[in-house]
């Protein structure tokens, strides 16, 4: 090989080096910027939105749609919006870390939302099991479950699953509480210091509950042994362990994050406890979502983990996880103090009536 082929095979290798080393740094989010005269660190925005197709601002400049990521960012704050036509807007502030990449999942709810019957002869003591995966209800006579697995209830063909009619020794009209059991595969449904169970199938006989007391002893006990192993396998601080099994705190369901509620100064603060690893760019481990002197606001959480579900008197809203992006969904009369969604995200559930004539019945307000 001649001097001149060694020199060309040399400067191929000095050149394909160069270009790894270049797609290396930019994959690690480093840019070339000539005002530093050299590369620097910058970070990127993930930003996805449900549904899809929304408008990207930053700092209220066009940078994309949903679901896109927007790259090249120096490290920093930034005022991001999201919007689409016929859905309410989502925006807040957003950290941008070097090297590392900020998701973002908003929720646009519509404008004006469609609101659809799931049943139509009324629902009472709707109950939400503890997983946020069923629910229970009565109707007349009948005791109804309901799967919130299957999509866009109301809209196709699922229709709550009768479990059971009352009896002469257990009238429905007097029960007055119902519950899951720990294993989600069994209602109890207590009427005074009476109390029957009834496994979740079609034509159930309810067995009736000798000891009400020993019974919720025995799954406050399963609950309890039931936690401790889901943070055995969370970073779960010290001071947090206990908050974790209290029977207040309310589970996500995805079973990495918690809500809880502390008094402080007359008001009533929620916070949020999340283990989820590795932690996104942004959120805390323990983080103050609000406070309220509302003695009757109540948070509920939405399927994907990532919401909540507010109401407030005869409001519904939905909230980010850190507390902002709060949006009224609906305005009405609710028979009940219960909300829960579909785990499509497809719609937020709720006991109302369309008039002052008409019995409650679940409905469905539209997320889509």
């Amino acid at each position: 090989m001649n001097r001149n082929s060694i020199w060309a095979v040399l400067g191929v290798l000095g050149f394909m080096v160069l270009v790894t080393a270049v797609i290396i740094l930019y994959a690690s989010g480093f840019r070339l910027d000539l005002s530093q005269g050299g590369f620097a660190k910058t970070g990127m925005i993930l930003a996805k939105s449900v549904p899809d197709g929304a408008k990207i601002f930053i700092d209220d400049e066009l940078s994309g749609a949903t679901d896109s990521t927007i790259g090249s960012l120096q490290p920093g704050t930034y005022h991001l919006k999201i919007e689409k036509e016929g859905f309410l807007v989502w925006e807040r502030d957003i950290g941008v870390k070097e090297e590392l990449v900020t998701s973002v999942t908003a929720i646009l709810p519509p404008v004006s939302p469609s609101l659809k019957a799931i049943t139509q002869s009324g629902a009472k003591l709707v109950t939400l099991s503890a997983s946020g995966t069923k629910a229970a209800f009565l109707s007349g006579s009948k005791l109804y479950f309901l799967s919130l697995n299957s999509p866009f209830l109301g809209f196709l063909s699922t229709r709550p699953q009768e479990i059971s009619a009352e009896t002469k020794e257990f009238p429905f009209a007097k029960v007055a509480k119902i519950e899951f059991s720990p294993n989600e595969d069994q209602i109890l449904l207590t009427a005074g210091s009476k109390g029957n169970l009834y496994p979740i199938q079609t034509g159930a006989a309810g067995t009736a509950v000798d000891n009400l007391a020993t019974l919720r002893t025995q799954w406050q006990v399963l609950v309890k042994k039931q936690r401790t192993e889901t943070i055995k396998t969370l970073e779960v601080p010290e001071e947090l362990k206990d908050l974790a099994l209290a029977p207040a705190s309310t589970w996500s369901p995805d079973e990495r994050k918690f809500l809880y509620e502390k008094a402080e100064g007359g008001k009533r603060q929620f916070w949020v406890a999340n283990f989820t690893d590795p932690l996104p760019v942004g959120e805390e481990t323990n983080r103050k979502i609000l406070e309220t002197e509302d003695k009757n606001l109540k948070l509920f959480w939405l399927a994907n983990s990532q919401n909540f579900i507010v109401l407030e008197g005869n409001k519904v809203s939905i909230m980010d996880l850190d507390g902002s992006n709060k949006r009224e969904i609906f305005s009405g009369t609710l028979a009940e103090s219960v909300a829960f969604s579909s785990t499509d995200l497809a719609q937020v559930i709720v006991v109302t009536s369309i008039s002052t004539n008409s019995p409650a019945n679940l409905y469905g307000i539209s997320l889509r």
